[in-house]
């Protein structure tokens, strides 16, 4: 797994989902490695794999696939054997028809339907409970994986062309531009993501042995881009993760890698909101996060590993990532 954090605020979610249940959600962090006290600053971040520990423990908790977020839960298993209906048919087409039907005899959270248009295909999504998902958990879930599983069902990315959210820009909106790495609008009639129709046609590759694979690491595949993404900031992205120590190229050696101009591929990265910048210091702050997490390095070496020659600018540059210095997050 790449060296991928995820936002506090997911790891609140989930928590809230545990209390409400009556659930002692601190045993549950500590399973997962997670100090609570991180937590506090909503700017603090969390090591992807910890985060993908702790929804696994919150799911037999809960014994809910739907992480208590519907009036009714829905047994685990129920993934499971959706998916391997899917993994069954000749084509993406016929998956998501055969997944949707028998989607609606099991999960009462949620209605999804599949609709072929003259500029797309269009998966669209409604909660039966929208309130219980004050924080919209359930309804990245859906949206996100439908969108993930349908790809790795095919073995490849489904490259999204927009996606409709039917409640207001929330504060964490920053993290959509990985997951829903596309056009966005919100306060729409309904949840929804569209993609070219092409896709449909696309049959589906993957055999039993790959499922019970991909099952073991669920739900790891759920939130985070896709590593063949189609955008250019996954692109740039592969391209410094393969770095050492994170000693990035300029962007004009990055833009002449990629055969354009710097001009025309600032241009590619403003419709995808995001400047070079940007991408280098989230590469800069994962690592970070990963080796404090993982590893007893001293905070002057992590320094070093991730592209600073002054422990001092780093010390300042990851309390401005995540809220807290390199000892605090660490401890």
């Amino acid at each position: 797994m790449q060296k991928t954090t995820i936002a506090s605020h997911y790891v609140r979610t989930l928590l809230l989902s545990l209390k409400r249940a009556n659930i002692d959600y601190q045993e549950h962090l500590r399973h997962a490695g997670i100090s609570e006290a991180v937590l506090d600053d909503e700017r603090a971040r969390i090591p992807y794999e910890s985060y993908v520990t702790l929804t696994r423990s919150a799911w037999k908790a809960l014994g809910d696939e739907n992480l208590n977020l519907t009036e009714t839960p829905l047994k685990l298993g129920a993934f499971r054997y959706t998916g391997m209906l899917m993994l069954h048919t000749p084509t993406l087409r016929h998956a998501l028809k055969l997944g949707m039907d028998f989607h609606r005899y099991i999960n009462p959270g949620y209605e999804i339907s599949l609709t072929e248009e003259s500029n797309g295909a269009l998966i669209e999504v409604s909660l039966h409970s929208p309130a219980l998902d004050e924080n919209h958990l359930f309804a990245e879930f859906i949206l996100s994986g439908w969108h993930r599983f349908s790809s790795w069902l095919i073995d490849r990315n489904i490259v999204l062309k927009h996606v409709s959210f039917d409640f207001p820009s929330p504060p964490h909106e920053a993290e959509y531009q990985y997951i829903f790495p596309c056009p966005r609008d919100f306060n729409q009639d309904s949840l929804s993501i569209r993609f070219g129709a092409h896709y449909l046609d696309q049959p589906i590759v993957k055999s039993d042995d790959d499922f019970a694979h991909y099952t073991q690491q669920t739900p790891a595949g759920l939130l985070i881009v896709p590593a063949d993404d189609d955008s250019y900031s996954a692109k740039i992205r592969r391209q410094l993760d393969a770095c050492t120590d994170c000693r990035f190229p300029s962007f004009d050696e990055v833009a002449r890698t990629l055969h354009m101009t710097p001009k025309t591929l600032r241009q590619k990265l403003k419709k995808e909101g995001i400047i070079y910048q940007e991408i280098k210091d989230v590469i800069r702050r994962d690592s970070a996060i990963h080796y404090l997490t993982l590893y007893r390095m001293p905070v002057a070496d992590i320094a070093l590993r991730v592209g600073f020659t002054e422990t001092g600018a780093f010390i300042r540059a990851f309390k401005g990532w995540t809220g807290v210095t390199p000892g605090a997050y660490r401890h």
